[in-house]
């Protein structure tokens, strides 16, 4: 819940400061897409979300491989991270033009990467101080395959 209500508020936020920077414009729901601002910086906090979703509640070990491990998982994160750094950064302003993603004011962009850099902080940090607090038990499966292994490297040894 601490993490849902991180998030919600970094989108939030996000969205109200891009609304500053917009003219009065009335959109009309059921027009054809233009891109503006505020569907710009949707879409980029949106993606993030998911990036930052994935990568910190992924569990490790005792379950799974951990990050540095699971090379897929490293290899789809690191490239989506830099997807969202290259296109708030405006680097490539084709790419964003084909995306249709408006140009940031630096004001904004700036306030977008400190902002997303607080949220994984923040959110990163809340979720190992809650496993810290509420460790989860390894299952008994686990421990009888972790026995397994530890006897079978006595013999060979």
């Amino acid at each position: 819940m601490g993490q849902f209500a991180m998030r919600l508020f970094f989108l939030m936020s996000s969205v109200k400061e891009a609304e500053k920077y917009m003219p009065e414009e009335c959109i009309e729901p059921d027009s054809q897409f233009h891109p503006n601002l505020v569907n710009t910086v949707s879409f980029m906090v949106s993606m993030l979300l998911q990036v930052a979703t994935f990568a910190i509640n992924y569990m490790g070990h005792p379950f799974n491989q951990s990050i540095s491990e699971n090379k897929p998982f490293l290899y789809a994160l690191l490239p989506a991270a830099g997807f969202f750094t290259i296109i708030t950064s405006d680097i490539f302003r084709d790419l964003n033009d084909w995306l249709k993603l408006v140009p940031l004011p630096v004001g904004l962009r700036d306030k977008l990467l400190i902002w997303v850099l607080l949220m994984f902080v923040i959110c990163y940090t809340w979720e190992r101080l809650l496993r810290w607090a509420f460790p989860g038990r390894v299952p008994a499966w686990k421990k009888h395959q972790r026995l397994a292994g530890a006897n079978l490297e006595k013999k060979n040894v």
